[in-house]
């Protein structure tokens, strides 16, 4: 039996052993807690490694891939340009879409196939500095991306489009340059000559030089623009050989004149021709361009640059038009039509343009050098949305007035001309084909059809 001073000791010593294991186990459990709030940020910064290791580069463009899984070629882009991880995301494999005779993306395709079943096919891709036309790699830079669209008709490559763009998608370059069949008669002629031209320097900027040599395209346009993408040059080319320049001039941002030039082939440059001031309201939109004309100029056809130079005009708010995702090629000018006659302008004249918001061409009108500011004549556009459905010129007591209408895609198909209300010719479009009828007393007394621009028969007394 264990005496009762030893069973308080033990009950003592029990609770003390007792009071002592809980506080322990207290202790433990506290710094099990404390150590696991260290190790949980731990963890997490472990995770977000491993999985930003799993992760892809974003700067990768897997759409590059997209081609090889179809069986189709790679894009073999960035061996041109910048290093791959650089390449921005905008920058994409072929895309093709069903498009129109201006070459506007109407609608995404899934393929190539689908896309060629329609007239019409754009196909938009990039590309390398080794498939640039001869024409052009004098004005490439290794900051540039090379976009090129292909209009396809019925299948078959009809035109294609060069843009140079930068980091930004900004447009620093477009060109449409097409090419004359091979004469095998003058096979070496108009190859190659000496041009004024630009080209890049290390900072990225185009500037002009004295003379480029190059080879000239049968037709088409170059336009050159600026870190600021302002049109600062433009190269135009006819198909009758003659080359023109426009270079741009501003003033904080804001486009103030225009020196237009044309290719002399006796002086071996290009020669002033005239020079264009733009006029601005206070709210800083155009109002008007005065054209001063440097020499005389006898305009006789609509299908020469020197018609083009004379009634051609580029506004401020217009000149980024091309570069935009919806624009393949277009005109910034509607050419006089043969019916207006020749039209002389003399040294010092004026030709004063009035526009409207949209910087759509209203009136035309060609003042003498003299101070009493006599209209030698005036020509009015009449406008539908963007086409110009009526041109008016008034030269004196005479009026002459051309109407024009349009397909749904806008094509031209049908052409009236009228003097002092009177109906003396009209013109039926359908593709190449132009069926002309010439009026005396309202009645046809000549038809003539043309194929792409060739007449291939004429009857005349054609009855009604």
């Amino acid at each position: 039996m264990i005496p009762k001073n030893m069973q308080e000791n033990l009950r003592e010593f029990s609770n003390k052993m007792a009071s002592a294991f809980k506080t322990a186990c207290t202790k433990i459990t506290s710094g099990v807690k404390n150590f696991a709030y260290l190790l949980i940020p731990v963890i997490m910064l472990l995770s977000v490694g491993i999985i930003a290791l799993t992760q892809e580069d974003p700067f990768q463009v897997n759409d590059f891939d997209r081609d090889n899984e179809e069986g189709e070629p790679a894009n073999d882009f960035s061996s041109g340009n910048e290093s791959e991880n650089e390449i921005p995301k905008w920058v994409k494999p072929a895309r093709w879409f069903r498009s129109n005779s201006g070459g506007m993306p109407l609608e995404e395709m899934q393929s190539r196939i689908a896309a060629m079943r329609g007239e019409y096919a754009l196909v938009i891709d990039f590309t390398n500095s080794e498939r640039l036309p001869e024409q052009l790699k004098g004005y490439y830079n290794e900051k540039y991306f090379i976009e090129i669209r292909t209009l396809y008709k019925n299948g078959k490559e009809d035109r294609a489009q060069w843009i140079f763009r930068d980091k930004g998608y900004g447009v620093r370059l477009i060109a449409v340059l097409l090419e004359a069949a091979l004469d095998t008669d003058n096979e070496n002629e108009n190859t190659a000559g000496e041009t004024a031209g630009i080209q890049n320097t290390d900072d990225g900027n185009i500037d002009k030089v004295t003379k480029v040599r190059r080879n000239d395209p049968a037709s088409g346009f170059i336009e050159i623009y600026n870190e600021k993408y302002h049109l600062t040059a433009e190269y135009r080319y006819s198909e009758k050989g003659e080359k023109s320049k426009i270079e741009y001039f501003y003033n904080n941002n804001r486009k103030v004149s225009a020196q237009a030039m044309l290719w002399d082939d006796d002086e071996g440059d290009y020669l002033k021709t005239h020079t264009d001031y733009y006029r601005y309201n206070r709210s800083s939109f155009l109002r008007a361009v005065e054209r001063v004309f440097l020499r005389d100029q006898q305009i006789t056809t609509a299908d020469n640059v020197i018609l083009d130079n004379a009634v051609k005009v580029s506004f401020p708010q217009n000149i980024l038009a091309a570069a935009k995702n919806d624009f393949f090629m277009g005109e910034k000018f509607n050419q006089y039509p043969d019916f207006l006659g020749d039209l002389f302008v003399p040294k010092d004249s004026r030709l004063i343009f009035t526009t409207d918001e949209r910087g759509r061409v209203l009136e035309q009108t060609l003042f003498g050098d003299d101070e009493e500011k006599i209209v030698i004549w005036k020509i009015v556009n009449t406008w539908s949305d963007d086409r110009i459905v009526k041109i008016t010129k008034t030269e004196g007591q005479t009026v002459l007035l051309t109407e024009y209408v349009y397909n749904k895609d806008g094509d031209r198909v049908l052409e009236r001309n009228m003097k002092d209300g009177v109906l003396e010719r009209v013109v039926r479009s359908d593709g190449k084909t132009d069926i002309e009828e010439l009026y005396l007393n309202n009645k046809v007394v000549l038809q003539a059809v043309w194929e792409d621009g060739r007449k291939i028969s004429e009857s005349r007394n054609v009855k009604n």
